[in-house]
C-alpha cells in the first residue's frame, strides 16, 4: 500500500485539499481525510503541486520538437509522449495528418511497434488524407484524395491498437465506412463540408 499526500487532488470534478489518496497495487483503494490518512506502508508527501489523473490525448501531432508526420518512427513517437507526459498525459495517440502516402505507411508501423515499446502510446490517428478540400485547413491539398479500397485495407491491417481515422464522408464510400468501424476503428467526422443530414 502507497498513501500520497501533500498536494491538492483533483478528482475529475473539483480540487480537493488536505486530502491522501490510497492504493493498493495498481488500484486506488480510497480517497481520505488527511488527518484520516493509514499509518501503515509506504507514505509519499508529494510537497506540493497537484495530484490528478492522468490525462488522455487522443489528437497529438507533435511535442519536444519533433511533429509525427517529420518522424514518424518509434523513435519520434517516444520523444513526443516524454514531452507531454511532463504536462500531464500518460496516453496518447500519435497524429499523423495528410501527407503523401509513404509518410501514412510509414507511421501506421511505428505506431504498431511503439505500442509495445513507449509507454502510453495507444495507437495512432489517421487525420487525413480522405478529407474535403474546401475544408482542409492547413493539410496539403496536393495529398488530399477519396479512400480507395486499398487505403480502407492498409488501416484494417495496420492492426495498430487504438486507431481513429477522421474522414471527410463524401471522400469515402459508405462500405469503406462500415468495414473500418467493423474492424474496430473508430471513424471521426472532420474537415467536411457535408451537412448534418448528409453526414
Amino acid at each position: 500500500m502507497k498513501v500520497f499526500y501533500g498536494a491538492r487532488l483533483f478528482d475529475g470534478e473539483e480540487m480537493r485539499d488536505d486530502c491522501a489518496l490510497v492504493i493498493d497495487g495498481e488500484s486506488i483503494q480510497a480517497r481520505v481525510a488527511l488527518k484520516d490518512r493509514p499509518r501503515g506502508g509506504e507514505q509519499v508527501d508529494l510537497g506540493g503541486g497537484v495530484l490528478s489523473p492522468g490525462f488522455i490525448d487522443w489528437q497529438i501531432n507533435g511535442g519536444g520538437g519533433v511533429l509525427f508526420n517529420a518522424n514518424p518512427t518509434v523513435e519520434g513517437i517516444a520523444a513526443i509522449g516524454a514531452a507531454h507526459r511532463r504536462a500531464g498525459v500518460t496516453a496518447f495517440l500519435p497524429t499523423v495528418v495528410t501527407d503523401a502516402p509513404r509518410v501514412l505507411t510509414q507511421a501506421l508501423a511505428a505506431a504498431r511497434e511503439a505500442r509495445e515499446r513507449i509507454p502510453g502510446a495507444l495507437g495512432v490517428h489517421v487525420e487525413g488524407p480522405f478529407i474535403d478540400s474546401k475544408r482542409k485547413g492547413v493539410h496539403p491539398p496536393e495529398f488530399i484524395r477519396a479512400m480507395k479500397e486499398e487505403d480502407a485495407n492498409a488501416l484494417i491491417a495496420a492492426r495498430a491498437g487504438v486507431m481513429v481515422v477522421t474522414l471527410a464522408p463524401a471522400s469515402v464510400p459508405l462500405e469503406f465506412i462500415g468495414r473500418l468501424a467493423k474492424a474496430g476503428i473508430i471513424v471521426s467526422l472532420g474537415h467536411s463540408d457535408a451537412s448534418a443530414e448528409e453526414a
